[in-house]
């Protein structure tokens, strides 16, 4: 039986979505924690969305918003948070679905921690791929907050935050970072709040052709570009647009052509820890150790031999020879051997 007053609100914007609402809705109203309202704002759809949801009528935990015309999703978001009664506010996406205990899971954590004011979790990709997988995010805030560097590690759908972020004026979706607005907004909440990420799954997040980060993919990448550019700003970091090329390649997992480039990718690496000595931005062994683990991913990526690229001046910094697993040393090793035999049997 729920409360007058809901303990949890249960955000839901549906556009057109009758192909997947009904899964979504489901997922949502048997949660194993039930004491919450589920606020459904549907943006003037224009399919069987209004059909599909009036087979939940009964449920008095459902309230529908609609809209008279389509507002976007910046808009409907703003309105369907004004609507929210509970002093926790979830979000949820219209094609995806919930863990059944991702509530109740979320619940407990922010009520153990109130220090924290926003959590996520992992997710299971599913869908319009080969093989579902699961994603699990960093889970501290000292971690994702220099993640935001290269990714979103806030997955919109799985957030779970206090009503009083928005009662505050902090919880804003900008319209001018649009298709890119949560990734925006996650890198100045964070400035302000602490976050996290449950390593549990909370979220199956279903990858299809009709979604805004499909259809709209180049809008996305330019407005989080933007939202890089920003954070690099407040950094106080001088990056240059080659430093953005060098920067961007790792995120496309691009390399360029060019025979310094792990030389050259370690050194704007450099410039971002050096810029953050003085700025105090991220947590500072938390972003080397991002660097790091991304400069290694490069390497990999590349089939360098990790033992000569240490050797460089600035990727000395990012690759430990001590560290390198003993096989590709002991390959090292033996490509060395048969270099001197060859030498000595040209030179006998």
């Amino acid at each position: 039986m729920m409360s007058t007053s809901p303990a949890l609100s249960v955000l839901m914007p549906a556009y057109n979505a009758a192909i997947h609402l009904d899964a979504a809705i489901r997922s949502v109203l048997e949660q194993s924690f039930t004491d919450f309202e589920l606020i459904v704002v549907n943006d003037g759809s224009s399919d069987d969305t209004v059909a599909i949801l009036s087979r939940f009528a009964s449920d008095s935990r459902l309230r529908v918003v609609h809209n008279e015309c389509n507002l976007g999703l910046i808009a409907t978001l703003h309105r369907g948070l004004a609507q929210c009664r509970a002093p926790l506010i979830a979000r949820m996406d219209a094609d995806d679905i919930c863990d059944s205990q991702r509530f109740e899971r979320q619940l407990a954590f922010l009520r153990n921690r109130p220090d924290i004011d926003m959590v996520g979790g992992a997710i299971r990709f599913f869908g319009n791929i080969a093989e579902p997988n699961v994603f699990q995010f960093p889970t501290t805030h000292e971690a994702i907050h220099p993640a935001m560097l290269f990714f979103c590690p806030l997955a919109h759908p799985t957030l779970m935050f206090r009503r009083e972020l928005v009662e505050r004026g902090l919880f804003r979706y900008d319209d001018e970072f649009r298709h890119a607005e949560d990734y925006h907004l996650w890198s100045r909440l964070i400035l302000q709040v602490h976050v996290a990420n449950l390593p549990e799954l909370v979220l199956h997040y279903r990858l299809h052709q009709s979604q805004v980060s499909s259809g709209q993919a180049n809008h996305q990448y330019n407005a989080s570009l933007r939202v890089r550019k920003k954070m690099l700003g407040e950094a106080k970091i001088a990056w240059t647009d080659q430093d953005i090329v060098l920067h961007e390649s790792v995120i496309l997992e691009r390399p360029l052509s060019r025979p310094d480039y792990l030389e050259a990718l370690a050194a704007w690496f450099g410039k971002i820890e050096d810029g953050n000595e003085h700025s105090a931005y991220w947590d500072a062994a938390s972003l080397h150790q991002l660097l790091r683990g991304k400069f290694a991913e490069v390497v990999r990526r590349q089939g360098s031999n990790a033992i000569a690229v240490a050797r460089g001046v600035y990727a000395a910094r990012y690759i430990d020879p001590a560290n390198i697993p003993l096989r590709e040393r002991r390959s090292a090793r033996a490509c060395l051997r048969a270099l001197l035999r060859r030498v000595r049997a040209a030179l006998s």
